[in-house]
Formats: C-alpha cells, structure tokens, sequence
C-alpha cells in the first residue's frame, strides 16, 4: 500500500496525543450526551476529531470520514476514515490514564491499516492488513492457543445488564469458565490487549465502527477474531452492534455456544458493509 497515508496518519495521531495530554494540565469539562451521565463529550473530543479531519482533509481532499462526534452518512465507497478521537472519555475525566485515539484508513469497506495511540502510556499500536501488527514499531507475534479457563474477559457491568435485560444471555454465567474478570472501559485498548495476549475476550453490548475499526485490523494481524455476534455483517458507518473479539475464532465459537446455545451460533465471518 502507499505509505504516504500511513506516515501521515502517525504524524496527526502523535501530535494529538501531545494536544490531550496537555489538555490534563487543566481542569476537563464535559457534558452529557442525551443527558445520559454514562455517555460523556468533552471539548476535547470534539478538538481532536476536528484536529485531524482538517489535517487529513488538507492532505487528502477526497478522502471521506466516519467519525463519533459528527453526523455520518452510509457511503463508505473509496478511501474512508473512521476516527474515535477519544476513546475512553470517562477515563480522560476521571482517570487521566486508559484512554485513546483510534485511526483506520478503509477502502470501499476494505482494511488498509489502523493506529491506536494509547496516549498517557505513549504506546503506538499499528495494525497493516495482510502485513502484520506492531507496537512502538516492533512486530507482535501471532496469538497461541489458549483455553477457556484461561482466558480474561473484559466486560462492561452497562454491557452485562444489557445483555440479560434485552436479549435474556448471561454473560456472567461465563465467571465459572474463565480464569477472571476485568474492564479497562476503552475498547479499543482492550482488542490491542488480546492482540498483546494480556486479555483474551472482549464484549460490549453496542459497540460502534470508531470504537473497533483500527483495533480489529490489529487484533486479526495476529490472528485473533472479532465480529457481530447478532446482525449479518459489521457495519462501519457507526450503528450499534452487540460485537465480541477473542484471541481465536474457536474461542469466540467456545462463549457463543456457552452464552446462548444454538439459537445464536454464527460463525462465519459476516461481511463489512
């Protein structure tokens, strides 16, 4: 692939990190979006989202972009952005640690490559399709095999009770079959964990293209697996899918049939739209 898009794409993810960790120096509003407590936008979303659409917009005038704090439309012909400018904004306010900028570059709904900047850690993840991961430029090995006993999980406690209260599946009955429990409360950070091997599955009850675009490009370099467990295909233009990655296709199939049975089974890759 031509990698002017990509050493761009590193340069504007690298200066926007250094924009949000001065940001952290002073006092972070936010409000609430559809007055949900849950659901935080800060001024700092919207600056970084703005930062590096204009950038790119200056580089590549024709490039398009699907991003969290804009309105998107369905087109996702030729070369299209998607942008989480801060995934995590909960940890940005209240932690001032475990949150990100995600960045991926798709063709006509096709994976180039993704970028997932960790930004208080100062780690760069990079995912190239059909060329490999990387961290801070060092190639990730691929994942082994790893029973369900011994896997982490990482679940928010919002996803769980959504998961039981709308669709009748209890994912905490899987507390019995694996090693333990965590939530790092940024989805993004948490795929490049199970590329990395510190998790191994990773579930969310509505998650959206920004939050797993660039992660999922790195996670499948190393041979992990992530889809939709309810609709026909992975949608990229922002709608809310039930979504679960794992270390390895027979591990997503090994919770599928522990949470739901038969009635959910769907394990063929879906198609991106």
């Amino acid at each position: 692939m031509n990698s002017e898009p990509l050493k761009f794409a590193q340069k504007i993810v690298l200066e926007a990190g250094s924009i949000l960790r001065d940001a952290l120096c002073r006092k972070v509003n936010c409000d609430y979006k559809n007055g949900d407590h849950r659901d935080l936008c800060t001024e700092y979303d919207l600056k970084i989202e703005n930062y590096l659409i204009s950038n790119i917009q200056k580089q590549f005038p024709a490039h398009k972009f699907v991003s969290e704090e804009r309105e998107n439309n369905d087109c996702l012909e030729g070369l299209v952005w998607i942008i989480d400018p801060i995934d995590g904004t909960t940890n940005f306010v209240s932690w001032q640690k475990c949150f990100s900028i995600s960045l991926a570059l798709y063709k006509d709904s096709k994976p180039l490559f993704g970028l997932v900047y960790d930004v208080m850690q100062d780690d760069l993840y990079l995912g190239i399709a059909g060329q490999g991961a990387y961290l801070n430029g060092k190639k990730l090995k691929r994942l082994g095999k790893t029973e369900l006993k011994e896997c982490i999980l990482d679940a928010s406690l919002n996803s769980i009770q959504i998961f039981y209260n709308k669709h009748n599946i209890k994912v905490f009955n899987l507390a019995k079959d694996i090693r333990g429990h965590r939530s790092c409360g940024a989805a993004s950070l948490a795929i490049c964990k199970i590329a990395l091997g510190e998790l191994h599955i990773y579930i969310s009850a509505k998650l959206r293209a920004w939050d797993f675009a660039a992660a999922g490009i790195i996670l499948n370099e190393v041979g992990g697996y992530y889809n939709s467990i309810f609709d026909d295909c992975l949608d990229l233009t922002g709608k809310p899918t039930v979504f679960m990655a794992c270390s390895s296709k027979d591990i997503y199939n090994e919770i599928i049939q522990s949470i739901s049975g038969e009635n959910l089974l769907c394990f063929c890759s879906p198609p991106i739209k």
